[in-house]
């Protein structure tokens, strides 16, 4: 009894996962840079850690600097 209940849990739990992709997961944490302020994309940015900013940064995924600010060479967000 105890082995078909633990069968039927899994089953279930795979019916559940299996449709989220990767994409979707990751997708749900990227803010929406059009929609925050100069101040909150600076903030956003130079509060990430390093290591994924930098990637984020190499791949272009990082938004163009807000007005008065420029990316130095780690991708953090400095004022002119």
């Amino acid at each position: 009894m105890t082995k078909i209940v633990k069968v039927l849990v899994l089953v279930l739990m795979l019916t559940v996962m299996l449709p989220i992709s990767p994409a979707q997961a990751c997708a749900c944490g990227e803010p929406d840079w059009s929609m925050m302020s100069g101040e909150q994309v600076v903030s956003t940015i130079n509060g990430m850690q390093e290591e994924p900013r930098n990637r984020a940064g190499q791949s272009g995924q990082l938004p163009p600097a807000p007005p008065e600010y420029e990316y130095d060479a780690n991708y953090r967000l400095v004022p002119l």
